[in-house]
């Protein structure tokens, strides 16, 4: 063993008989259905980082695409997409308790924690979500270059990138 090794003691592992396993799981069953099992809130990755976002992508390339394309930047808190009329960019937070939406499937986008659904323009169609996703401003700073989405500038959800 070298010296940057460090030693691992062997898991011991205990058994569980039946009886011991039913009584476990029903105390778990009941902590769950009490709500001990979750927090009030769900888990939320927080507000995305503000301000001006360099993307990978180029208004040409974009503008190339087939209709109801969707990047995917959710790591900065934004999808960037594609429709008939340009290119916009959206949030990827919920309206409903602030939960990251999944990407675009067909003509929707879903939120997994308590099951809200948008269209692609980000208008509500399923609740418990009761505002539409913010749009952001998407600029080009030079032919050919980066397009930017910048997260603290909200747009109406008719502005796009032409």
């Amino acid at each position: 063993m070298s010296k940057s090794e460090t030693p691992v003691a062997p898991v011991e592992t205990a058994t569980l008989d039946r009886r011991m396993f039913c009584a476990s799981a029903l105390v778990a069953g009941a902590a769950l259905a009490c709500g001990g099992g979750s927090s009030a809130t769900p888990s939320t990755p927080g507000p995305p980082p503000a301000g001006p976002h360099t993307t990978t992508d180029t208004k040409a390339a974009l503008l190339g695409t087939a209709d109801g394309t969707a990047r995917d930047y959710r790591n900065l808190g934004f999808l960037l997409l594609k429709d008939a009329t340009g290119l916009y960019a959206m949030t990827t937070i919920c309206t409903h308790m602030g939960c990251t939406v999944g990407l675009p499937v067909g003509t929707r986008i879903a939120c997994p924690c308590h099951g809200s659904q948008y269209d692609l323009q980000g208008g509500n169609q399923v609740g418990p979500a009761v505002l539409p996703l913010v749009h952001f401003a998407v600029t080009e700073p030079s032919p050919g270059a980066f397009l930017v989405v910048n997260t603290a500038q909200t747009v109406s959800d008719t502005t796009r990138l032409t």
